[in-house]
């Protein structure tokens, strides 16, 4: 069998073109090995976590953006335990609110709040309800909000138009001036306004976010 012999010059460059494709691959690897194994900041359409860290995030940056996009916010999806007895209850910093958005099956439930609670209990791995509070110094602003929510989040139309057409020609304080629309399911979640009118001081809506199915 006849070998072919390689000059000493050319076996040396070829050994340098070899060392030279040896590195570039390694380098190649090395690269590739640190963009898979760091850490990146979350993108701007990723949820938020309930976690402790979680919570303070949502108090610094002043928004809040939830999952609920299969019916309902599970525990863990958020970084909870599963059997957690309660959700955080997290406030706005001093003269801030937070701006909420809440992702349903068919719609997002939105809104600005200095507080915003979680209700469950240890039965269940989701949670119960989200609840946020819209405040208002005037009528007008908060029968815009009324209206406007109506046809955002499916609320009974007849049953919201009757209670902002009488809820000022009543004397007795607790004759609609506590009144709760809903549950409206246009958005694949049941949201329900929960009114508190209490004119001529600031008047609150509970708006509480909850599963269809309870």
């Amino acid at each position: 069998m006849n070998r072919k012999v390689i000059p000493g010059k050319a076996r040396k460059s070829l050994k340098a073109a070899i060392v030279a494709l040896a590195l570039s691959l390694a380098l190649s690897a090395c690269s590739g090995g640190a963009s898979g194994n760091q850490t990146t900041a979350p993108d701007a359409g990723e949820f938020d976590t309930l976690t402790s860290a979680g919570a303070e995030r949502i108090t610094s940056q002043g928004t809040a953006k939830l999952d609920m996009t299969k019916g309902k916010l599970e525990k863990e999806a958020v970084g909870l335990p599963a059997d957690a007895a309660k959700g955080p209850l997290i406030f706005a910093q001093d003269g801030r609110e937070i701006e909420i958005s809440i992702a349903g099956p068919q719609g997002t439930v939105t809104g600005s709040s200095d507080t915003l609670k979680f209700a469950t209990d240890s039965a269940r791995s989701d949670f119960k309800e989200v609840t946020f509070y819209h405040r208002f110094d005037t009528w007008e602003d908060l029968e815009k909000d009324v209206r406007d929510a109506v046809s955002r989040y499916g609320l009974d139309a007849d049953d919201a138009e009757y209670w902002l057409q009488n809820v000022n020609k009543t004397s007795s304080s607790v004759d609609l001036f506590n009144h709760s629309l809903g549950p409206g399911k246009s958005t694949g979640l049941a949201v329900t306004y929960d009114i508190a009118y209490e004119f001529p001081d600031p008047s609150v809506i509970s708006i509480r976010v909850s599963p269809l199915d309870g």
